[in-house]
């Protein structure tokens, strides 16, 4: 957490006179665990699900050199939340980030189709994506986003990853471009 809030200090400092900011890419972050990297939460034909089902998702990346796993974590899409999703721990081979690896999180309240599917549905009019600690549900990362369009998703920018855009080709899974 303190990790987070120095990174946003950081670039709150640097973002006021646009000429001396350095971009940042994602490959540059290091050491700060999992981000939310990229998310659709209005998906019709973009992405499906081993499942073949076209459900909202966010994209978890794991900016260290140690795998994490994401089992025992809470998920939810309200700050706050008094009762947050959490992921089942039953499955560390499904649940475990690789290191500079991606995992994506199904936001279709299926959990029967597995660990990685959380009981949270995007609202597409916009909410936030709140990833908790398993230990003291302290927030990991978290992110609140307008209005969104449909198998357009919302991601960190790949060349100054404070900043989050558009892409009308969803990169779930892999880097953003």
């Amino acid at each position: 957490m303190k990790k987070n809030l120095l990174f946003l200090f950081l670039i709150s400092i640097f973002s006021c006179n646009s000429d001396d900011v350095e971009e940042t890419t994602i490959e540059e972050i290091t050491n700060m665990g999992l981000i939310i990297n990229e998310f659709l939460a209005s998906n019709e034909n973009c992405c499906p699900d081993s499942s073949g089902d076209y459900d909202d998702w966010v994209e978890l990346y794991n900016d260290s050199n140690e795998p994490i796993d994401i089992g025992g974590m809470y998920f939810t899409d309200t700050i706050d939340d008094d009762d947050p999703y959490q992921i089942p721990d039953s499955n560390p081979l499904i649940t475990t980030v690789q290191p500079k690896g991606h995992i994506l999180i199904w936001c279709d309240d299926d959990q029967e189709q597995g660990p990685l599917h959380v009981s949270n549905k995007l609202k597409k009019g916009g909410e936030s994506i709140v990833l908790l600690s398993k230990e003291d549900k302290t927030i990991i990362d978290s992110h609140t986003f307008d209005e969104q369009t449909t198998d357009v998703s919302m991601g960190r920018d790949p060349i100054n990853v404070s900043e989050w855009v558009f892409f009308d080709n969803p990169t779930p899974g892999t880097q953003n471009n």
